[in-house]
Order: C-alpha cells, then structure tokens, then sequence
C-alpha cells in the first residue's frame, strides 16, 4: 500500500478523522473511540496497549504547557493574594484540565502518524 502524503494526514488528525478515508469519525462521545472506521472498517485499535504511546505524549504536551504558563506566572509575582495552597490547587485543576483537553488530539495524531509510517488495509468493510 501507498503511503498517503504527510499534509494529507495531519489534516484528517486535526479533523478527528480515518488516517485512512478521511471519512469516519475517530471518536463517539468525548473520550469514547470507536474500534474501527465507520466509514471504511479500518481498525482504530491494531494491538493491545496501542495509545500508550499517545498516552506519553499528551503527558510530555501538558506538561510543556503547564510548566511555560507558571514560568510566565513568575514574572507577574503580586498578581494574585491567593494563599500558596490555594494556587498549588488551581495549578493542579489547570494540569489535569489542560491533560483532558489534549487528549482526544494525542489519540488522532499518534493513529495519523502510525498509519502514516506503516498504512494498513482495513480489516472488514464496514458498510454493505
């Protein structure tokens, strides 16, 4: 099989959509993915523990935020008088926040660039 250009699935990740048709819907409530494309058939999940490494990099991309915005906050110490617990707790409710934000991009980007690495014929079709 072909590999389909790079621009083409960035694209269809950002749109949440099949590295594959670019069709079907990658996910079908907020966190819930389907097990395979709608549209075409092709598996979302190849193997068992397959997102982990998604898992890492929403780790690696929130982190990267969370730690950028309090080395910023930094600059600005007498911006707030809120006590040190509480500001150690609203940077916590950011992390996690931030980390539920970027889930759902993480899982559609590491599905993209896999099947961008190595594209795979769908297993069953899916529509008749």
């Amino acid at each position: 099989m072909l590999r389909p250009p790079l621009r083409q699935i960035v694209h269809r990740a950002a749109h949440w959509r099949c590295p594959h048709c670019g069709q079907g819907r990658l996910f079908r409530g907020i966190f819930r993915m389907f097990p395979r494309c709608p549209e075409c058939g092709l598996s979302y999940f190849p193997e068992q523990g397959y997102y982990l490494g998604a898992m890492i990099v929403n780790y690696a991309a929130t982190t990267a935020v969370v730690v950028t915005i309090f080395l910023l906050s930094l600059l600005f110490p007498d911006f707030t008088t809120l006590s040190t617990n509480s500001k150690v707790f609203l940077w916590m409710v950011f992390a996690v926040a931030v980390s539920l934000l970027f889930v759902r991009h993480a899982y559609s980007f590491w599905l993209g660039i896999d099947f961008w690495i190595k594209p795979r014929q769908p297993d069953l079709p899916a529509k008749e």
